[in-house]
């Protein structure tokens, strides 16, 4: 039989480590040592006639029996809820929660500890608020509380948005008792709450971009655009219109085609393509720098696009948080437009569903036709160049942003921007030889094997 590990059980400690109810079961009341020893001292008190002794341990098992009754109730209409300020916020941000927690019954809390999961990211200001977690990237914010009957605790928590993303922040885990801790009851709340931390918005000036028409002189070379949502008037019809814009009831009352006239508009469809690949070899891993530069960048357009009125869309070869599917936003101007793009650019993933160059050409079609199309992409390899050739040579007006290292070869009749990260890039394991990637797992591994028999 092994012995209790008293370190182990430390360190555990020490570290914050969740503590686990030991159940309210009638088997817990059963098995309970002061049970076992109430029961041995009662009967030795009735063999030798002891009525001290009878009392005593029949008082110790009222107690008992009552601690474990209310225990059973402790956390019976105990409420635990978390009321943000505000749920979306920019990196850097500061915003406060209040912890609310509720007794909502007679029966008062004597102790009440409440355990709830919270992101590194999007952690309290306080340094060392939150206790470890078996996850690195979850840490346990640990409140504990008293509460009498009917009574409402609230705290307020300063927190930091540290880093863009969608974050779940729970579930939490409550434990109490009786008031003697004699027994424990654990209750796990599913009550998650999600904030969202957008990307960081750079100007134009930032980002090292010109201030005027940063993506080429769209409203000068696009013709105007009718604004089917703001008629003008009616005019007689002419073999050129289209028949969608009849006017019907004024053809009827006046005995002769009528057509609609629309007020002009200069506004251009714009959509901005994401390559969240950080490197030509997606699979040897990822640069988290180069992807929030790639991120803050796309936002930061989006804002100035939907800014000067731009039908504004995103789309991207990555996935959301939670999903595995490339995202679309296709273009649009509505109030609610850059709201929509900011939330979606905040669950990017660096988890790459497709090759950007395959990528484009099959997302083309889907895309309006006459929208600018930015690519914003770490890297140029061969296949992206082609994809920018045959796009460009379809019609497409074609604006390429490169924001690796080094710079993009020149493609005439594309405009393009290099702005270069600053960070450096991080160290990557010695690539092998494309006969060596090429190889099979059993190849490698026969391959390694014969290596080391070979060493003496």
């Amino acid at each position: 039989m092994a012995l209790f590990d008293f370190e182990e059980a430390e360190k555990q400690l020490l570290n914050g480590s969740r503590r686990v109810a030991e159940g309210d079961s009638v088997r817990s009341l059963l098995d309970h040592r002061w049970v076992g020893m109430a029961l041995l001292l009662f009967v030795i008190g009735g063999v030798v006639q002891n009525l001290a002794l009878v009392t005593l341990t029949g008082f110790m098992l009222v107690v008992v029996g009552a601690s474990w009754l209310w225990s059973r109730g402790a956390l019976n209409q105990v409420t635990y809820r978390r009321q943000f300020e505000h749920r979306r916020v920019f990196p850097g941000e500061t915003v406060e929660v209040q912890i609310i927690v509720e007794n909502r019954k007679l029966l008062p809390v004597g102790w009440l500890r409440v355990e709830d999961e919270w992101p590194l990211a999007c952690a309290p200001a306080e340094e060392g608020r939150l206790d470890e977690a078996p996850t690195p990237e979850i840490g346990y914010l640990t409140n504990t509380y008293t509460l009498r009957w009917y009574q409402r605790v609230r705290r307020r928590l300063p927190v930091i948005a540290r880093q863009r993303g969608i974050y779940t922040i729970g579930p939490a885990y409550a434990l109490s008792g009786d008031p003697f801790n004699l027994f424990e009851r654990g209750r796990e709340l599913r009550h998650p709450d999600y904030l969202i931390v957008y990307p960081e918005i750079k100007t134009l000036e930032e980002l090292g971009l010109p201030v005027k028409d940063p993506i080429g002189d769209v409203r000068v070379r696009q013709r105007l655009f009718e604004d089917p949502n703001r008629i003008m008037g009616v005019r007689d019809h002419q073999p050129q219109d289209d028949l969608r814009h009849i006017h019907w009831k004024a053809t009827a009352r006046t005995g002769a085609l009528q057509t609609r006239v629309y007020e002009p508009t200069r506004s251009a469809n714009v959509v901005f393509c994401l390559n969240v690949a950080t490197f030509e070899r997606h699979w040897h891993g990822f640069w988290p720098d180069m992807l929030e530069y790639l991120v803050s960048t796309t936002a930061s357009l989006a804002s100035w696009a939907t800014e000067q009125d731009y039908a504004v869309g995103v789309v991207a070869n990555g996935t959301l948080a939670h999903a595995d599917q490339p995202f679309r936003v296709p273009p649009g101007r509505n109030r609610l437009q850059l709201t929509r793009i900011l939330e979606t650019l905040a669950g990017v993933s660096y988890i790459v569903t497709q090759d950007f160059g395959a990528f484009l050409l099959e997302e083309s079609p889907r895309l309006p036709w006459g929208a600018t199309l930015v690519l914003i992409t770490a890297f140029v390899n061969e296949a992206l160049h082609m994809a920018i050739l045959r796009l460009r040579d379809s019609g497409r007006r074609i604006v390429l942003l490169t924001l690796g290292k080094d710079a993009p070869p020149d493609i005439p009749g594309v405009l393009i921007h290099h702005l270069p990260i600053q960070k450096e890039p991080p160290v990557l394991e010695s690539e092998g030889s494309d006969e060596e990637e090429a190889l099979t797992p059993r190849q490698r591994f026969l391959r390694e094997r014969a290596r080391s028999e070979a060493q003496p």
